[in-house]
């Protein structure tokens, strides 16, 4: 009677999180972080913090045509409230096609390179540029958060992020169990694929 009442009045042992999936998550998260930080991924922020900042005319512009191939360097002359400054852009640009040959490209930049987004014309023709009010010494020759600037400049330096979606749902596997959403979703439709690729098979040996 003492062992059954013991036994009623103790709550239920719930299951401790599976460390195997918190570690692989964990993992995939840092991995990821790591990535992203690797080929400067976080440098995105910086066109944000652009989008107030003042503009300035050009006085004269220069380009660097001592650079290593498929890196341009232009350097801009400006002045910010009668002190003149004098700062570099730098860009690696893909190239393919008619444009490696007209900018005279070797069409091995990494897509995680930072890329021109126009050609060597615009950025000699530019008439001002965007000054940080904090730091006049740093320029921004296309300022704020532009759709081509996060999808063609930024977009293959964030792509490893999605490491870090995959370690959060990993990990949430491990701390939920095998009920968590995305987790179950996924799972069954793996389970789904393979069943059906099991009476494909003991179809075809009958």
């Amino acid at each position: 009677m003492n062992s059954d009442s013991s036994d009623e009045a103790s709550p239920e042992t719930k299951p401790g999180p599976d460390m195997m999936y918190v570690a692989i998550g964990f993992f995939t998260i840092i991995i990821g972080i790591a990535l992203v930080t690797f080929f400067g991924g976080f440098y995105v922020m910086d066109e944000w913090d652009s989008r107030d900042w003042t503009e300035t005319e050009v006085l004269a512009i220069g380009q660097d045509y001592t650079a290593d191939e498929g890196t341009q360097t232009f350097f801009y002359n400006y002045s910010v409230a009668g002190v003149e400054y004098n700062s570099t852009f730098s860009c690696d640009y893909r190239v393919h096609g008619a444009s490696e040959q007209t900018q005279g490209g070797s069409g091995t930049v990494d897509p995680w390179e930072t890329q021109c987004l126009h050609d060597s014309e615009y950025y000699l023709n530019l008439e001002s540029v965007a000054y940080n009010p904090d730091d006049p010494s740093e320029i921004d020759v296309y300022p704020g958060f532009t759709y081509r600037m996060f999808f063609e400049v930024y977009g293959p330096k964030l792509a490893p992020g999605v490491l870090v979606l995959v370690g959060l749902v990993v990990t949430m596997r491990g701390v939920i169990g095998p009920s968590f959403g995305p987790w179950a979703y996924f799972a069954k439709k793996i389970d789904k694929v393979k069943t059906e690729m099991t009476d494909s098979l003991s179809n075809k040996s009958k």
